[in-house]
């Protein structure tokens, strides 16, 4: 009998196969002949699923950011009723406000190479808006992440009253951004350690 294939999972194993090439070779080496290859597939194959490299590229976007989603989706419904209960003292309550917020950044080899990726994808996008929509998306998401939690804080009094918190969402989110980006970039400079001490000493300045 023929091999029954679960379309779904081989077309996340193309993604997966693109996924490796920009993290040995960069962007530029992603083609469809390159992305059989890594996946041990036909291109024959790989055109049964998506008929352009761009197909592939568009749906390994949406790929990743659908799971970093149900990461942070699962994080935060694990992690924000303890905070929004009251219950903790001070101390247990910032260090769970910096576990939350630390899912955004490469702290782990899974969440670099996820960054890697990214930004790599970041640069694909400048110049091809058909990305942008995607992306749009991931910033929604990720920003809706911050806004939750230091409304949390603000709810719970823990936030300073002259704040205006939407423009905090916005000074957090370009922290996150920035701290991402070097330790993706330059990890022996700023470590996963060092990253989530200087988000840990920002939020500390917004407390009472």
């Amino acid at each position: 009998m023929p091999k029954i294939v679960d379309p779904a999972q081989r077309r996340e194993a193309i993604a997966d196969a693109l996924f490796a090439i920009v993290l040995k070779q960069g962007f530029a080496k992603v083609s469809l002949r390159a992305i059989a290859e890594e996946a041990g597939l036909a291109i024959g194959s790989i055109r049964h699923y998506f008929t352009t490299a761009e197909g592939i590229v568009r749906f390994a976007l949406e790929t990743l950011v659908a799971r970093v989603s149900a990461r942070l989706e699962t994080r935060l419904a694990s992690l924000l009723p303890q905070l929004d209960a009251g219950s903790l003292s001070g101390g247990a309550a910032k260090e769970l406000t910096v576990d939350l917020l630390a899912e955004l950044l490469p702290l782990d080899e899974v969440r670099r190479q996820e960054s890697v990726v990214w930004l790599a994808f970041e640069e694909t996008a400048r110049t091809d808006p058909a990305l942008a929509d995607v992306f749009e998306t991931s910033v929604r998401g990720s920003r809706k992440l911050m806004a939750r939690t230091l409304e949390s804080m603000s709810h719970r009094g823990a936030l300073r009253v002259d704040l205006d918190l939407d423009l905090e969402v916005d000074a957090l989110a370009a922290l996150i951004d920035g701290l991402t980006l070097r330790s993706t970039l330059h990890p022996e400079v700023l470590t996963p350690e060092r990253a989530r001490e200087v988000l840990s000493a920002h939020l500390e300045q917004l407390r009472k």
